[in-house]
């Protein structure tokens, strides 16, 4: 006999568990530790995914509850990659920046 490729899935709303081939409502929402709506259905982050919902009451419930995200310009984060990069420990305890002095 032949199986069901699908995973059940776990609502985030009422923790419910349901199939994608049942009733399923798809969000994209923002954020790592703390998710929230995204300002506008264009934003684009790094860190938003889509997460999916049972029922749209579910949705528009747990969708009450989340703050709407400040809007972080591409170029912001971009920098703040570099900085992290450039704060970073690289080889022996020397920055990326260093390493040509050390190794001499």
């Amino acid at each position: 006999m032949l199986e069901m490729c699908t995973q059940e899935r776990v609502c985030p709303s009422c923790k419910g568990s349901f199939f994608p081939e049942e009733k399923v409502v798809h969000k994209t929402l923002c954020g790592e530790d703390l998710v929230c709506s995204p300002p506008g259905e264009g934003y684009k982050a790094p860190d938003c995914k889509t997460y999916d919902f049972c029922s749209e009451k579910c949705l528009e419930e747990y969708e009450s509850k989340l703050p709407t995200c400040g809007v972080v310009p591409g170029w912001k984060r971009y920098f703040g990659r570099i900085n992290k990069v450039g704060s970073s420990s690289g080889i022996a305890g020397a920055r990326p920046h260093q390493l040509r002095k050390y190794g001499k």
